[in-house]
């Protein structure tokens, strides 16, 4: 696949991922129903992604006090999410295969035991 195309791909997945994102909006805004946590549902216990409707809808309307109180666990990692995410997708279309640096498996192996962790403290 040339950059051309994976550019066109990137664009294409992304206005897919906000077109759900915003179907999903609106159901949450227009109804009761909401996308159940099969974890909570199957143990009981929370898992590190609960709540994170809630932190956003919070923050849709700016209270980052009650977001922070949804899910800290996302909220606080946003900062490093976002950029990442944003340099991932920019070297996905500049090169056919990047590869991972040592910095961003490290960095991943952070992020999945700060998850791991606080989806254990969340419950105790």
């Amino acid at each position: 696949m040339n950059r051309e195309m994976r550019k066109r791909y990137v664009i294409r997945t992304w206005a897919e991922i906000a077109a759900i994102g915003g179907i999903y909006l609106l159901v949450i805004l227009l109804t009761p129903l909401r996308i159940p946590c099969p974890i909570r549902f199957l143990t009981g216990f929370q898992c590190p992604g609960c709540g994170v409707t809630r932190m956003v809808l919070d923050l849709l309307k700016l209270d980052v006090r009650q977001a922070f109180r949804d899910n800290a666990f996302v909220l606080l990692i946003l900062p490093v999410l976002v950029p990442w995410g944003i340099y991932r997708t920019k070297k996905y279309i500049e090169e056919d295969s990047p590869g991972y640096s040592i910095f961003e498996l490290i960095l991943l192996g952070i992020l999945l035991a700060g998850a791991v962790l606080f989806g254990i403290i969340r419950n105790i």
